[in-house]
């Protein structure tokens, strides 16, 4: 099966980033794609793979460092970690409108619960930090890669 895991955020933004930093894991091993901020070109990120990951940082009012996973057909109250334009799931519901052939069959959303998107820094705050190998360790899992 292709796959692609797609990390979104702004490594200047303290947490912002995290989505960036789970990706790093994985370049060289699967397709990765990185984005500081999403609309329809995270539909061409998507096109032709068979299964994506799309990390981000998120706000659900959780503890900073919780990390929860979504279906693509998850249509609850999740925000992206506050530099993002559009949900990702209405950009999402567009492309499986738009290209239902040409769009993943499986899209799984993790994300990480952020603290601080508002400081300029390139490092996570120390509880978002501390989840990235949780998120590489479900990713791994997710897609089968040892």
């Amino acid at each position: 099966m292709k796959s692609v895991i797609i990390g979104i955020g702004n490594p200047n933004f303290k947490d912002d980033g995290v989505g960036l930093k789970v990706v790093e894991h994985f370049e060289g091993i699967v397709d990765t794609v990185v984005f500081l901020n999403i609309g329809f070109n995270l539909i061409d990120a998507l096109l032709g793979y068979d299964r994506a990951v799309i990390v981000d940082g998120v706000k659900t009012g959780k503890e900073p460092g919780s990390i929860v996973e979504f279906n693509a057909d998850f249509w609850g109250n999740v925000y992206a970690s506050g530099t993002h334009n559009f949900s990702i799931f209405e950009i999402i519901r567009i492309g499986y409108s738009v290209f239902p052939d040409e769009m993943p069959n499986d899209i799984k959303i993790i994300g990480i619960e952020v603290e601080d998107v508002e400081t300029l820094s390139r490092q996570c705050s120390p509880r978002v930090e501390s989840a990235i190998p949780e998120a590489v360790s479900r990713i791994k899992e997710y897609l089968r890669i040892n």
